[in-house]
C-alpha cells in the first residue's frame, strides 16, 4: 500500500506525520523543500531576516519512515505521480500543494511577495534600505505586515494600496474600522478602492492615474490556484478559477483514491492554515477508514476565531459578531505560533 502526498505544508505535514507510523503503509512525501515552513508568520522576516530558522521544522525531524522526495513534480495522472527523475504508481494520492502568489505587473523590479521565507530573506536588504514601501494590497496579510512596520520601524514610509472600498473586506466592518484607525495612528497612508496596474521602476500607477513613487512594492493582492501538472485530468475537475473540485468527503470529483487538502481546494472558506490543518485531519481519517471500506467521514466547512496582527504588541480576535482587540489576542497569536511549531516536533 502506497501513499504519496504532494506537498509539505499544513495538510500534508500532518498527515505525513501521522501515516508515518503505520507500519503496513508505505509513505512518500514530495516537495520542492526540506522542511515544513511556518508560512502565516513569515511577514515578520521582512524586519528580522535572521529568524528565518524559527519558522522551520526539517521534514526529518518528524518523520523516519516515510521516504522524502525534494524535486519537482512534473505530471499527475490517475495512476502514478512523475518527478525529475522517476515514476511513481500510488494506491491513494494527497494533493495539498498550496496555491501560487503571482505579482500581476509586467515590471516586478523591486516589488516582492511573502510566499517564501527564502525570498523575503534575499530581499531583506532592500527592505532595510527602503525608505518608502508600498504595500500593495489591504487583506489579511497586507494588514498584517502594515502593522510590522508601523510599530516596529516606524521611521519608513508606508503606502497601502487596496482596491475594495476598505481593508479586510472579507471581515466585519467593525474590523475594517478598527485596524484602518490603528495604522492611520501610526502614519501609514491608506489608498482604497483604486489598484496598482503599472510599475515604472519605482513609480507606481494605479487605475486612476494616480502615481506613487516608493523604492519597493510588496504584493499583497490575490492568490491563484494553478494544479498545471494535472493535464492528464479531465477539465471536470477544475473550478473557473483552477481550484479543484472535491467531494463532502474531500476526494478529487471523480477519484475516489484521491484527496486534496488545503488551498487548493475548491471548498469556499478562508484559505488559512487553520483550515488546512482541519483537511488534513478529516483526509487522514478518511484514507484510513478507505483501506478498511469503512464509511467516511463529511468535510463541514465551518467559521473559526481569527486573529489579526497588528504589530507584535497589538491584534484583533474576530469571530462572528464578536471582536476583541488589543495585546491579549497578540499574545494568543503568539502562542498559537509556539504550538503549532512545536507540535511537529513532538512524536
Amino acid at each position: 500500500m502506497r501513499i504519496i502526498i504532494l506537498g509539505g505544508g499544513f495538510c500534508g505535514s500532518l498527515i505525513a506525520k501521522e501515516l508515518d507510523k503505520q507500519k503496513d503503509i508505505e509513505v512518500v512525501l514530495i516537495d520542492k523543500k526540506e522542511y515544513f515552513e511556518y508560512s502565516p508568520s513569515l511577514w515578520k522576516l521582512l524586519l528580522n531576516p535572521g529568524n528565518h530558522k524559527k519558522y522551520l521544522v526539517p521534514f526529518t525531524r518528524f518523520l523516519r519512515r516515510t521516504r522524502l522526495i525534494t524535486t519537482t513534480v512534473l505530471q499527475v495522472t490517475p495512476k502514478f505521480v512523475e518527478t525529475e527523475t522517476e515514476k511513481l504508481a500510488y494506491d491513494y494520492l494527497v494533493i495539498s500543494t498550496g496555491i501560487e502568489y503571482p505579482i500581476f505587473l509586467e515590471n516586478t523590479k523591486n516589488v516582492i511577495t511573502v510566499k517564501s521565507g527564502v525570498e523575503v530573506v534575499q530581499n531583506s536588504d532592500t527592505i532595510t534600505n527602503a525608505k518608502t514601501i508600498l504595500i500593495i494590497g489591504g487583506g489579511l496579510i497586507g494588514t498584517e505586515i502594515a502593522g510590522e512596520f508601523a510599530t516596529k520601524s516606524p521611521e519608513k514610509h508606508i503606502i497601502i494600496v487596496h482596491s475594495h472600498n476598505r481593508l479586510l473586506e472579507r471581515n466585519r466592518k467593525i474590523v475594517s474600522r478598527y485596524a484602518k484607525k490603528f495604522l492611520e495612528e501610526k502614519g501609514i497612508k491608506i489608498i482604497l478602492h483604486e489598484k496598482i496596474i503599472l510599475n515604472q521602476n519605482g513609480t507606481f500607477i494605479t487605475n486612476t492615474k494616480r502615481t506613487i513613487v516608493a523604492d519597493m512594492g510588496i504584493w499583497c493582492a490575490g492568490i491563484k490556484s494553478n494544479p498545471w501538472f494535472m493535464k492528464k485530468f479531465p477539465s471536470s475537475i477544475f473550478t473557473g478559477n483552477n481550484a479543484l473540485k472535491v467531494n463532502q468527503f474531500l476526494q478529487l470529483d471523480g477519484y475516489p483514491n484521491i484527496f486534496v487538502g488545503g488551498d487548493i481546494t475548491s471548498v469556499q472558506e478562508e484559505k488559512t492554515a487553520a483550515n488546512a490543518k482541519r483537511h488534513g485531519n478529516i483526509i487522514l481519517v478518511n484514507l484510513l477508514r478507505s483501506i478498511k471500506r469503512k464509511k467516511l467521514t463529511v468535510y463541514k466547512p465551518c467559521k473559526k476565531p481569527m486573529i489579526i496582527s497588528l504589530g507584535r504588541g497589538d491584534a484583533v480576535l474576530t469571530y462572528g459578531v464578536f471582536m476583541f482587540p488589543g495585546f491579549i489576542p497578540a499574545v494568543i497569536k503568539l502562542i498559537i505560533e509556539k504550538i503549532n511549531i512545536k507540535g511537529l516536533y513532538l512524536l
